[in-house]
């Protein structure tokens, strides 16, 4: 069963904006809750973004020197802000729209791209 809240996960959403020209999503959150945020933070959960308008799914960025641009750790600190990268080929999610984040079993709806 799906959970549609951060709270559940453990986060506060902060934002989500286009950046590198439109072809990458930033998705910046606080983490409030250390102990329910680890699915953010592990290594084989793997979160993708969903865009409302097209239903496409769209993985986290990686890159072959520095791995997936997200972070991973045991030991999330509370009240840090985190970040993690997905990509946006052909700039396929505009600025208003409305997506969908999913993270193992949690998703976070109806976030408006910045």
């Amino acid at each position: 069963s799906e959970v549609n809240d951060a709270e559940s996960l453990g986060i506060e959403v902060i934002a989500l904006r286009q950046t590198s020209g439109g072809f990458m999503l930033d998705f910046r959150y606080r983490v409030p809750n250390p102990e329910k945020s680890m699915p953010m933070f592990q290594e084989e959960i793997t979160p993708y973004l969903i865009d409302h308008s097209s239903g496409s799914e769209l993985p986290i960025i990686g890159s072959t020197k520095v791995g997936p641009l997200r972070p991973t750790s045991r030991d999330p600190r509370k009240g840090v802000v985190y970040f993690m990268f997905f990509g946006n080929p052909g700039q396929l999610v505009k600025v208003g729209t409305k997506v969908t984040v999913v993270v193992a079993d949690h998703r976070l709806e109806n976030l408006v791209v910045q």
